[in-house]
């Protein structure tokens, strides 16, 4: 639901810089504080150690442990930060036509940025470490395992 309004807000940033190169970034700059402050907010959650874990998948759920709570969530938040990438690149493109400079180094900026956002709320599309792949698993596994025993138990 939310890539649906931050697509919207992205094609109304890009239409506006046709027009104001300053408001298309500002609309733009809203949405990324808006996943930014989202982002702050799920990572305050601290995670209770579980022992059946091992070390690196206890890390792994330190880290990303508001994915594992809300996977379809996280996906779309992670979707809605590569949408702002992409409509940040079209507006640096735009702004350059138009003599505006500046856009290509906000655009790297907004690129870098939103990357990270978009690994921080989804890191099953980024994962490249053997290591992390594998505590990945393991928590994967392990949450399978305990919704199996729960619906047994029903």
């Amino acid at each position: 639901m939310i890539q649906i309004l931050v697509i919207l807000v992205c094609l109304v940033a890009i239409i506006v810089e046709f027009f104001s190169v300053l408001w298309g970034w500002i609309i733009l700059a809203l949405s990324a504080a808006f996943l930014l402050i989202t982002l702050l907010g799920v990572k305050q959650k601290k995670w209770q150690y579980i022992p059946e874990l091992s070390e690196a998948a206890n890390q792994m759920l330190q880290k990303f442990g508001h994915y594992y709570a809300m996977p379809f969530a996280g996906r779309d938040f992670s979707a809605s930060a590569s949408t702002i990438m992409f409509a940040g690149a079209a507006i640096a493109i735009i702004g350059l036509f138009k003599g505006f400079w500046w856009g290509i180094g906000i655009g790297i900026i907004n690129w870098f940025l939103m990357g990270l956002v978009a690994r921080a709320f989804n890191p099953t599309n980024f994962l490249v470490d053997p290591l992390e792949q594998m505590a990945h698993e393991e928590i994967i596994k392990w949450i399978t395992e305990k919704q199996k025993s729960k619906m047994r138990n029903i």
